[in-house]
């Protein structure tokens, strides 16, 4: 499968491009604009696509992903495939999930192919090892190692002797550093196979634990689980580089690559940088957001954003704004404080007169912090 360089880059796009098309596949309600979900553009301004133009241009997208699977060298579907992709995710921020930025850098990448194979090859790993590195040392967290994780490894536990499940579930204490070896391990050869191996199976575990086998939650990240795992196999396995090159290279494609993965997430930790493109997935520090509404509003809500209302006893009504995505969207909310004021805004917008609905923004670090 793997003969050369070249093998090995046309097989990490084509898997790219497949990862693309199951994402939108899982992930349809998001790319169209009649939906229970205020869409979030990047800017004021951007017009939204009306129906049918949003189904049209939603399967225009598809289309060109697998017609550029099977012509993979054709540089004229490379241009509109990329453009209609940017064009597409600046109309809703909830489009930009990490899988889709990862991915939509990737097609960026196209454009240089074949004639900058090697560079390409470099990008894509350092992508990789930066992922792996990011991952653990965001996960290096109480909030983590204490609940999220635990809460992942839960249907996997169930599976072995009930004297194992105290171990398993308290993996979390080493999982981040799994996954700090896996991206250090990648860059040196005597260690770039098990760490290669390793990154898989960190890979499977996270699709078991998010897939219907496991917790059922978030399947748009499922074929982002899967890619992630065969870009592993692609770009490491008995591959023969020169370790610096990962680093730097002529090409300018790939010194976006090093600031965009590997300089700017240090700003996340200043609250400078976008925690979702920070590497915090499932980290325990995302946002999360509450929109508190009385009654009376609740009833000026339209139909299909009524249903999300809670009415739990002894407690103001609200909607959680992450069950309202991942059940009108099927994707998790961008968890950015913009994106919550923006759902309260077009909340508050169905108000006569003050708005009376309240805003909470939250991390699960504050929740146990209070508890």
């Amino acid at each position: 499968m793997i003969e050369n360089n070249l093998s090995r880059l046309q097989w990490t796009f084509r898997i790219a491009l497949m990862g693309v098309l199951g994402t939108l596949l899982l992930s349809s309600k998001v790319w169209m604009t009649e939906r229970n979900f205020p869409i979030v553009p990047l800017f004021e301004g951007i017009p939204s696509m009306p129906s049918p133009l949003d189904y049209i241009l939603y399967s225009v997208l598809m289309v060109l992903v697998i017609y550029q699977i099977i012509y993979l060298e054709n540089r004229n579907t490379k241009f509109a495939l990329i453009g209609m992709f940017v064009f597409l995710m600046l109309g809703d921020q909830m489009r930009w999930q990490p899988y889709n930025m990862h991915y939509l850098i990737m097609l960026i990448g196209l454009l240089f192919y074949p004639a900058r194979t090697d560079n390409l090859l470099q990008a894509f790993r350092l992508m990789m090892v930066a992922f792996y590195i990011w991952s653990g040392i965001q996960q290096l967290n109480m909030v983590f190692i204490q609940s999220i994780f635990p809460w992942m490894a839960a249907p996997l536990a169930e599976k072995f002797p009930a004297a194992m499940e105290e171990y398993i579930l308290g993996g979390g204490y080493v999982f981040p550093f799994l996954s700090l070896f896996a991206g250090i391990g990648l860059l040196f050869k005597p260690t770039r196979n098990i760490a290669a191996y390793l990154g898989i199976l960190i890979q499977f575990f996270l699709f078991y634990a998010l897939s219907p086998m496991g917790n059922d939650w978030n399947a748009a990240i499922l074929p982002y689980n899967l890619t992630l795992g065969f870009f592993t196999y692609l770009l490491f396995v008995d591959a023969e580089f020169n370790t610096k090159t990962i680093f730097w290279s002529p090409l300018r494609f790939h010194q976006v690559v090093l600031v965009v993965y590997c300089i700017i997430p240090v700003l996340s930790f200043a609250g400078l940088y976008d925690r979702m493109q920070s590497f915090n997935a499932y980290s325990g520090k995302s946002y999360y957001g509450k929109i508190y509404v009385t009654e009376q509003l609740a009833e000026r809500l339209p139909d299909g954003v009524k249903r999300y209302v809670f009415r739990p006893p002894m407690s103001k009504p609200f909607i959680e704004t992450t069950y309202w995505s991942m059940d009108a969207l099927k994707v998790s909310p961008y968890s950015e404080k913009r994106i919550y004021e923006s759902l309260h805004s077009y909340i508050c917008s169905f108000a006569e007169g003050d708005c009376p609905a309240e805003l909470e923004i939250y991390t699960y670090e504050d929740v146990s912090g209070n508890q």
